[in-house]
């Protein structure tokens, strides 16, 4: 009789996990992702003086990704709803505005700088900056930014090609790769929507970092390469699923490859859930870095996040909805009419406008592609 209920058991256990298992993730309703847009576009027209979750966030770096990732979410969310392609435009604009201000832009600016066009070199600033004016102008043909983009495109382009490792600065002597691959996003975005050559660059850079940008061990994508100023650092979890986010844009074939590696080599598979850690084999339980955030046995939260968009875009919806759970068990709903955002579910802890825009931008992943009037 033991045996029998074991057994019963047993099969409950693999029909629920079977259960909750299952590729059931699918894109929010369009109402809900209205009111956590409504949210972000509230932060960003807010004053930075007056914006008390903008002063929580510490550093000009987060307020810089709190406005792009905001950006990239409503960009996503127009291709999924064409109806809300004339608020992304407005709110896209309200961001590059504050992305252009002296208050964002200052921290990036190079104090050594002998002409103006030098002012600001930074790779982290200028390709999301980019990125974000190929968005509103996907969004609005008629953008007023358009010869700011192209010509900013001409100058990444440049700087690009004639850097040593393909791979520009984002602070003086400190290459990431994750933050050149949305530089290079920027770059194919143009050249869709203008016919521009940059395609082709991106195409070569993917085989550069075949054989110079990746790790000989895992296959994957180095977080740093290494330059006269700094050694090649290993492929890390937060870094990789935040390159896969734009390697999605400019070579999605690329994207699903490392996907897949970086699936194999860095996550647990527990059934319901899956988890991604920071390195690949490492199970410390540290305060980790200002990357990874705190480590729980070697797991992180951005690793686990950024995983869940990549699987979304890469429309792994069994993994999509394993890490959806997981986000939603250490967070709960905060809604009103016409908002929806987020708090810490067991502490009475608010959550970022950066964390807001993360989720958002990772729960919407689309292909962005032209809409009828500029085709």
């Amino acid at each position: 009789m033991k045996h029998k209920a074991a057994l019963v058991f047993t099969v409950l256990q693999l029909v629920l996990i079977g259960a909750f298992s299952r590729p059931t993730y699918q894109y929010p309703a369009s109402a809900e992702l209205r009111q956590k847009a409504h949210y972000l576009e509230r932060f960003i027209r807010t004053p930075e003086n007056e914006a008390s979750e903008l002063s929580a966030l510490g550093n000009s770096e987060w307020s810089l990704f709190s406005l792009s990732y905001s950006v990239y979410a409503f960009t996503n969310m127009a291709q999924l709803d064409a109806s809300f392609r004339p608020e992304a435009a407005h709110y896209t604009e309200l961001a590059i505005r504050k992305m252009l201000a002296d208050r964002v832009a200052q921290a990036f600016r190079n104090p050594d700088a002998t002409t103006a066009a030098d002012s600001v070199t930074s790779v982290l600033y200028l390709g999301h900056l980019n990125l974000m004016l190929g968005c509103h102008r996907l969004l609005n043909p008629a953008s007023a930014y358009q010869t700011l983009h192209d010509s900013l495109s001409a100058t990444l382009y440049r700087r690009l090609a004639a850097a040593p490792s393909h791979c520009l600065e984002s602070y003086p002597g400190g290459v990431w790769v994750p933050d050149n691959t949305v530089a290079l996003a920027s770059l194919q975005l143009h050249s869709d929507l203008t016919g521009s050559p940059y395609r082709a660059f991106c195409q070569q850079w993917v085989a550069y970092a075949r054989q110079h940008l990746t790790d000989s061990t895992t296959g994957l994508l180095l977080s740093k390469p290494a330059t006269r100023h700094q050694a090649a650092e290993e492929p890390r979890g937060s870094h990789l699923g935040w390159s896969i986010f734009f390697l999605y844009r400019f070579a999605p074939a690329y994207a699903a490859e490392q996907y897949r590696l970086y699936q194999q080599q860095f996550s647990t598979n527990f059934g319901v859930i899956r988890l991604y850690h920071e390195r690949a084999g490492e199970y410390e339980t540290s305060a980790g870095d200002v990357d990874s955030g705190p480590l729980i046995l070697g797991y992180s939260i951005p690793a686990n996040a950024f995983a869940f968009g990549n699987a979304v875009a890469l429309r792994d919806r069994r993994n999509g909805q394993r890490l959806r759970r997981i986000i939603s068990f250490g967070s709960r709903e905060v809604e009103t009419p016409n908002e929806l955002h987020y708090r810490v579910r067991f502490v009475d802890l608010s959550v970022s406008p950066l964390a807001e825009a993360l989720l958002l931008h990772a729960e919407t992943m689309a292909p962005w592609r032209l809409f009828p009037s500029l085709r």
